[in-house]
Parts: structure tokens; C-alpha cells; sequence
């Protein structure tokens, strides 16, 4: 059952995602109303309220995002960290300048809800590797400059 946390990040996520990022499954809806999801790995709180996503900006996660102006975000993560988040967005930058191939979309939080099983425990999540350290270099750059942004950036 789930677990309503209200219409914010509670402090933990806010916390890990004001300094750290996981990978998550972002849906959307397509044109013809079915869902869509991708997994995704660059997102940044910077506020309670608001988290940036970098996207592929030719993606259809993309356009849907961009073209609904509504997402959902789900994370699993060790020691049963099972959430997902709700919201609307918007594109905030269409392209990143440090990579002309991701856009930034704004996700303005509407719900919070913890998605933890009552009959199982999730011990572990989505996870990723590097194909090359160029690569871990590159996603570091980018996490970067989502992190130069502020609330006072998004709220304009």
C-alpha cells in the first residue's frame, strides 16, 4: 500500500537529491495516451519542491514531457527505498550548455508517495555502469551544471 508524503520531497529525498542522484523510470504519456517510460539518471533538487531532470531533448520522453506538461518519476533503491513522484513540468532549458543534445526540464511536485511492498523488501535498484571513464566524466559535467541552478533560476 502506498504511503502519501504529501506534496514535497520529505527531507531525506530532498537531502540525497540536493547532492547525490539515482537512476529512476520517468513516464510520460505518448500522443496517443499510452505510457511511456525511460530510465533516467540525472536529476537534482533544488529545492523541496522542484527537481531538474537533463534529457535527451530529441527524445519522445522528451516531447511527451514537454508537449503534457505531466511526468512521474519511480526510484527503487537498497534498503526497500521505493518512491515515486509526481508532477508537472516544463522545459527550462531546451538545450544544457554543456551539452547541446540535453534539454532541462523543471518538475514542479505535486505528490510524493512511497511505494514499498507489505509482502516484499527491495534490496537493491536500478544501477548503472560506465562503459568508459570519458563517459562517468561527461555525466559528471552535466550533473554539474544542473547543480549551478537555483530556485531563484526555475521560479523565473
Amino acid at each position: 500500500m502506498s504511503k502519501y508524503f504529501g506534496d514535497r520531497l520529505p527531507p531525506i529525498l530532498y537531502q540525497f537529491f540536493a547532492a547525490d542522484t539515482m537512476v529512476g523510470v520517468v513516464s510520460t504519456v505518448d500522443e496517443d495516451g499510452f505510457p511511456r517510460g525511460a530510465p533516467m539518471s540525472q536529476f537534482y533538487a533544488p529545492g523541496e519542491r522542484v527537481m531538474l531532470m537533463a534529457a535527451q531533448n530529441k527524445s519522445q520522453t522528451y516531447a511527451n514531457a514537454a508537449r503534457s506538461g505531466k511526468i512521474a518519476l519511480t526510484f527503487m533503491g537498497a534498503n526497500n527505498l521505493v518512491f515515486t513522484i509526481q508532477g508537472t513540468v516544463r522545459v527550462f532549458r531546451e538545450c544544457m550548455r554543456s551539452n547541446h543534445n540535453l534539454g532541462i526540464l523543471v518538475i514542479d511536485i505535486k505528490e510524493v508517495h512511497s511505494n514499498e511492498a507489505c509482502d516484499v523488501v527491495v534490496t537493491g535498484g536500478i544501477s548503472t555502469e560506465f562503459i568508459s571513464e570519458r563517459w562517468q566524466q561527461l555525466m559528471e559535467t552535466w550533473l554539474s551544471e544542473l547543480r549551478s541552478y537555483t530556485l531563484e533560476n526555475v521560479n523565473i
